[in-house]
């Protein structure tokens, strides 16, 4: 018998909500590769002869990261250019100043 997330997913294929659906998915395997995370951490604490209530596993996963890697990504601007070219205000302008060359006589040995 399928799962409710499963007929959800079927519904929302036929029903033309296809972002939906695609959200749908996303959201089950997430769920899916969150619990098995858990399951072998849950594997790896018992080989090592911890109960997971031991490892304090669980408090660590209640902690708020001070550094932000919780929040959403910002949006950069970028100008367009290589990351090996020097930004526009950076870059030398040539000068029209030449020297001149010096005139050899090619005839002379």
């Amino acid at each position: 018998m399928p799962s409710d997330i499963a007929n959800q997913i079927v519904k929302q294929i036929f029903g033309d909500e296809k972002a939906k659906a695609i959200d749908s998915v996303n959201d089950a395997l997430n769920s899916a590769a969150y619990n098995a995370v858990q399951a072998r951490k849950l594997e790896f604490a018992k080989s090592m002869g911890f109960e997971l209530d031991q490892t304090a596993q669980g408090a660590a996963d209640e902690i708020d990261l001070p550094d932000g890697t919780d929040t959403e990504p910002t949006e950069v601007d970028i100008d367009g250019r290589k990351p090996e070219d020097p930004p526009a205000d950076e870059v030398e302008q040539p000068t029209a100043e030449q020297e001149p060359e010096e005139q050899t006589d090619e005839t002379d040995i």
